[in-house]
């Protein structure tokens, strides 16, 4: 014992040879999971604020799903024409042209706009998610045009089906030169007339829904309609007639775009 005290200097060093090391190797482990768990962080941010996703595009249009999350700013950036449906509530201030304006729109809300070029910010505490299309063939400013769309002389059979324009579940909200927006309500246990697409549409599901579909000499199949999808459906080089039914328990709603030539 005596000689250990004499010595102690010596056990102290010893100590710290074996100690200092694992102090080191430990704070290196944590440095190197904080830096692991910084760039998860910065992962999932990015994730986060993607601006946009091209859900599909021909020589004709491009659709886009755009998102900003909350307090996100894009960069100036330009649009085309384009028409847009809400997904969830927007709660914008907009800077063009040295002006900075608020925009609000509530969700499932529809939007024409003209070429702009503009900077977007959210200033939700939610994150802003829509669906617009934008044209690539320049037809003019956007000329808002009226129709009566009430009266058909079509059955409403596969061997008579009526436009799609006239039936019964769906309505024209909305028609230029670009669009024409038919805004389609099938509540649980209706079922639409047989009806015929003759355009390209691109159909933005509001509310999903138990579905089946008949197309005209086929038997139903089952179609479930999925919330916030949207879809490219080529009419106009095939037009197809079907019909709808929302076996399910909640309304399908759905926003179906047609694209006009």
């Amino acid at each position: 014992m005596n000689l250990l005290r004499k010595n102690w200097w010596v056990v102290a060093v010893v100590a710290a040879i074996v100690v200092i090391p694992a102090i080191v190797e430990s704070f290196a482990a944590m440095s190197d999971a904080l830096v692991i768990r910084a760039q998860a962080a910065q992962t999932a941010d990015s994730q986060q604020i993607t601006p946009n996703k091209v859900e599909f595009e021909n020589d004709q249009i491009k659709v886009i799903r755009g998102f900003l999350a909350p307090h996100q700013k894009t960069a100036v950036h330009s649009h085309p024409y384009r028409f847009g449906v809400t997904l969830t509530k927007n709660d914008l201030m907009i800077t063009s042209d040295g002006k900075t304006v608020p925009s609000k729109k509530n969700a499932q809300e529809i939007f024409w706009s003209e070429p702009v070029t503009h900077q977007v910010e959210n200033v939700s505490t939610e994150r802003m998610q829509n669906i617009e299309i934008e044209f690539k063939k320049d037809k003019g400013p956007g000329a808002e045009m009226k129709k009566d769309w009430s009266h058909t002389a079509a059955k409403g059979t596969a061997e008579d089906p009526v436009p799609v324009e006239y039936e019964q579940h769906h309505r024209v909200i909305f028609e230029n030169q670009y669009v024409r927006v038919l805004d389609v309500v099938v509540k649980p246990g209706e079922t639409t007339l047989f009806h015929k697409h003759s355009l390209d549409n691109i159909p933005v599901i509001l509310t999903g829904a138990d579905n089946r579909t008949q197309f005209a000499g086929e038997d139903w199949k089952p179609t479930p309609a999925k919330a916030e999808s949207v879809g490219f459906i080529p009419g106009a080089a095939k037009p197809y007639v079907h019909r709808i039914n929302n076996q399910g328990s909640t309304t399908f709603h759905v926003i179906d775009i047609q694209i006009l030539p």
